[in-house]
C-alpha cells in the first residue's frame, strides 16, 4: 500500500483536475505549463536562446586526509561537491559554459497548433556522461513538441518536454535567480539513467565502496558499464494534457502527462512501463510583471511515479523493476506583495519527497567521495530522502536585486535497513546569497556565495551492530573537507 504521502498527493492533483474543468474562461496564466506549452495566436515564428558563462569557485573546500584501509589512496583529492561540474576535474574553481541554447517555437495553425523546439551546446549534463569528465555530445536536442488546442479545456503536446515538477528545474531561465542548484534538486530530482550500482565492487583500483554485503542490486563487478548513461535533464518523451482556467483573479492550471521514462537520448531503463506525471498549480493576479515575471501568489503541487528496471546480479544478466516516486508542494510570490510602494518582493517555499532510486554517491560508501565515475543508486521502495527550500528576494529597482535561499538535503533519512543503513544518511544545509545586476532585461551578471555544511549523522555498522571504525572516520573526513563557495554567471538571452 502506498504510504499517506503519496496518496494526498494523487488526491490533490486529482481533485484540482477534475475543479479545473469546472471553470469556464481559458486563460494563459504566467505559469510553466502555459507558457512553454502555448504560443500567442499571432506569432507564427520566433527565436529565442541564451548564453551564460560562469565561474566557480570552491574556496573553502579542503583536500582529503586521514581516510585509512584502501580509500586512503584518495588523500589529497578533492570530493566531487568540491569540483566544478559538469567535468568534475580535481580542481577547485574554473570557467564553464552551463548553457548555450537556441531554439524556435510559434504556430503552424495560429491558435490551433504550435510547436517547441531547442537544442543545448553547453556544459551540462545533457552533453557530458556523468560522472565522467568526458564530453559525450557535441549538441543535444532538449526540447521538441507539437501542442493541439482543439478540445476546449484539454490541449494535447506531444513530444519531448519539461515534465511537470518541481519549481527550479520546470521554471523558464529568466525566473532562475541562482547559479548554483540546491543539492536535492540536483541529486535526487534531476535523474540519472543507470543500468546497475557501483556499491560494493572494486572496480576502479584503490576506490572503496563500503563493506555492505548487498546493495537491492546486487554487487555490480567491473564487466557491468556503470556509469550514468543518460540523464534526463528534466525532461522526458511523452504525452501531456493540460490547460488553464481563469475564475476572477484566479487561475487554475492542470498538466497530466505520460512519459517513456528515458534520458535526454531516449537511454530506456523503464522497459515497456511508463511515467505518470500530474501537476497543479493554483495562481491569485497580482498587478504588474509578464511572462515568466509575472506578479502573482502561486500555489503548486506534483507526483511523479514511474518504475526503473536494474540489474540485479554481477553478471548483469538479471533485472528488477524498481520505483521511482517524486512529489512535493510549494508555492511562491512575486511583486509589491508588502503593499504599494513597498518595492517588489520574491517569496518562495517547496517541500519534495523522494521514494527509491535515489542516487547517493559516485564512489565510495560517503555521498560526493573522489572522482570515480562509477554510480551508487539507493534502489528500493523504502529508501527516502527530502529536500526543503525557502527563498527571498528583494528589487531595489529595475538594475539590483538581492537574493537569499536556505535549502536542506536529508538524503535517506529513511532506508530499508539491510542493503542502506541509517549509517548512509547524509544532511547537506546550503544558505546562499546572492545579487543580480539587471543591465537590460535580457542581460544579467550574477553573483552568488553559499556557505555549505555536511555531514553524516550516523556511523557506519558491521554485520553484528558493531562500529565500522574506518568506514566512519572516511565519511566523516568527506563530508568535512567540504567548504563555501562563490560564483559569477554573465548571461544574456534573447
Amino acid at each position: 500500500m502506498k504510504n499517506a504521502h503519496i496518496k494526498n498527493a494523487q488526491w490533490l492533483a486529482a481533485a484540482g483536475i477534475v475543479a479545473a474543468f469546472g471553470m469556464t474562461a481559458p486563460a494563459q496564466a504566467a505559469d510553466w505549463v502555459m507558457l512553454q506549452g502555448v504560443e500567442r495566436p499571432d506569432v507564427t515564428h520566433r527565436f529565442f536562446g541564451v548564453v551564460q558563462l560562469n565561474y566557480a569557485n570552491n574556496f573553502g573546500c579542503d583536500p582529503l586526509e586521514g581516510l585509512v584501509g584502501t580509500s586512503a589512496v584518495n588523500n589529497g583529492l578533492l570530493v566531487n561537491n568540491c569540483r566544478v561540474a559538469p567535468e568534475l576535474r580535481d580542481q577547485k574553481a574554473d570557467f564553464y559554459i552551463p548553457n548555450l541554447q537556441v531554439g524556435l517555437r510559434g504556430n503552424l495553425i495560429p491558435g490551433r497548433i504550435n510547436y517547441f523546439a531547442a537544442v543545448n551546446a553547453g556544459q551540462n549534463a545533457a552533453n557530458y556522461q556523468l560522472g565522467n569528465t568526458e564530453r559525450k555530445h557535441l549538441l543535444t536536442l532538449t526540447d521538441a513538441s507539437l501542442t493541439f488546442s482543439y478540445i476546449p479545456g484539454v490541449r494535447v503536446r506531444a513530444g519531448r518536454m519539461r515534465v511537470p515538477g518541481a519549481e527550479e528545474f520546470y521554471s523558464g531561465l529568466k525566473a532562475k535567480d541562482y547559479m548554483f542548484p540546491t543539492d536535492y534538486n540536483s541529486r535526487v530530482y534531476l535523474e540519472r539513467m543507470v543500468k546497475g550500482n557501483a556499491k560494493n565492487t572494486t572496480s576502479i583500483p584503490g576506490q572503496g565502496y563500503g563493506t555492505q554485503a548487498g546493495n537491492g542490486l546486487g554487487p555490480i563487478t567491473g564487466n557491468i558499464n556503470t556509469y550514468a548513461e543518460d540523464s534526463s535533464f528534466g525532461r522526458d518523451m511523452g504525452i501531456q494534457f493540460f490547460d488553464a482556467f481563469k475564475n476572477e483573479k484566479w487561475t487554475h492550471t492542470y498538466a497530466v502527462m505520460i512519459g517513456k521514462g528515458e534520458g535526454i537520448h531516449g537511454f530506456d531503463i523503464a522497459d515497456d512501463k511508463y511515467d505518470r506525471n500530474l501537476y497543479w498549480s493554483s495562481e491569485y493576479d497580482l498587478p504588474g510583471g509578464a511572462g515568466p515575471l509575472k506578479h502573482g501568489v502561486k500555489l503548486y503541487a506534483y507526483h511523479q511515479d514511474g518504475v526503473r528496471q536494474f540489474i540485479i546480479d554481477s553478471a548483469g544478466t538479471k533485472s528488477k523493476d524498481f520505483d521511482r516516486i517524486r512529489y512535493g508542494i510549494g508555492a511562491k510570490a512575486l511583486g509589491e506583495i508588502f503593499g504599494e510602494g513597498r518595492g517588489k518582493h520574491r517569496l518562495g517555499f517547496e517541500l519534495n519527497y523522494a521514494e527509491g532510486m535515489i542516487f547517493h554517491s559516485n564512489t565510495a560508501s560517503a555521498a560526493d567521495a573522489p572522482f570515480g565515475g562509477l554510480m551508487q543508486i539507493a534502489a528500493e521502495r523504502d529508501n527516502k530522502a527530502r529536500g526543503i527550500t525557502l527563498d527571498y528576494g528583494y528589487y531595489l529597482n529595475k538594475n539590483w536585486q538581492f537574493d537569499v535561499r536556505w535549502s536542506r538535503d536529508n538524503l535517506l533519512y529513511e532506508t530499508d535497513g539491510k542493503n542502506w543503513t541509517p549509517g548512509f544518511e547524509r544532511i547537506y544545509t546550503n544558505t546562499t546569497l546572492g545579487v543580480n545586476y539587471h543591465f537590460t532585461p535580457d542581460m544579467r551578471l550574477t553573483f552568488n556565495y553559499e556557505f555549505r555544511n555536511a555531514e553524516a549523522p550516523n556511523p557506519q555498522l558491521n554485520a553484528n551492530g558493531t562500529v565500522n571504525v574506518a568506514s566512519t572516520n572516511n565519511q566523516n573526513q568527506q563530508t568535512r573537507s567540504i567548504g563555501d563557495r562563490f560564483g559569477f554567471r554573465l548571461e544574456y538571452e534573447f
